[in-house]
């Protein structure tokens, strides 16, 4: 005969059914109370206002007012103001008022010029020399042999002085038209007339420098 097999020793459970027990029971009390507080919600659940207090039952929020008659086609807010509605034109603010528009001034033409009195037959339309020394003959021109005429331009001013003066035309000697222009300049002429008044004008004066007369 064979000896009989030993016997396993078993393991003792985890949780003991007393546990086991009390954690059915926590769990169906807590699914208990689960159901109660959901379907009370249900029956109770509605909407809050801003302020946090309930909404009575069938209440419902006053619409906001219609508009004017003005504003009712902007949706902006904004007026809008007729072409014709004088209205509408005082209403608008100060810095959209149309304003008016100053002509412009038109430039006031001078005054036209004095007109100068007419010549007479007593005029003078070239002014003529008064006091007019002679120049002096270089010597540097006369060492060379030279001589010839110089034109001088002079502009002769109302009161007889010279104003100013310019070579016209040149002898081809720069000592002798140098010595032209010193010489012009401390001359004294009766000037021109015109209508009877003194005028500035203008007149040519020719030197000659010849070796001969010298």
């Amino acid at each position: 005969m064979s000896a009989p097999e030993p016997q396993r020793p078993q393991r003792p459970p985890l949780l003991s059914p007393t546990v086991l027990k009390l954690a059915a029971l926590a769990f169906a009390v807590g699914l208990l109370l689960f159901l109660l507080v959901w379907l009370k919600s249900r029956h109770d659940y509605d909407f809050y206002k801003a302020d946090g207090t309930p909404a009575a039952p069938g209440q419902v929020d006053a619409l906001p007012a219609p508009l004017p008659p003005d504003l009712a086609g902007n949706a902006s807010g904004l007026r809008v103001v007729g072409k014709d509605s004088a209205s509408d034109v005082a209403a608008a603010p100060t810095g959209d008022q149309p304003r008016l528009l100053e002509a412009p001034v038109r430039p006031v033409a001078p005054p036209p010029p004095a007109s100068q009195p007419a010549p007479t037959d007593s005029d003078r339309a070239i002014p003529q020399p008064l006091n007019s020394p002679a120049p002096r003959y270089p010597q540097e021109a006369l060492r060379m042999g030279a001589g010839g005429t110089v034109r001088v331009r002079v502009m002769v001013a109302a009161d007889g002085s010279v104003d100013r003066l310019e070579l016209a035309e040149g002898s081809g000697n720069r000592y002798l038209d140098r010595a032209a222009l010193e010489a012009v300049r401390r001359w004294r002429f009766q000037p021109a007339t015109r209508g009877g008044q003194p005028t500035a004008a203008e007149v040519v004066v020719p030197i000659t420098f010849n070796l001969g007369g010298n």
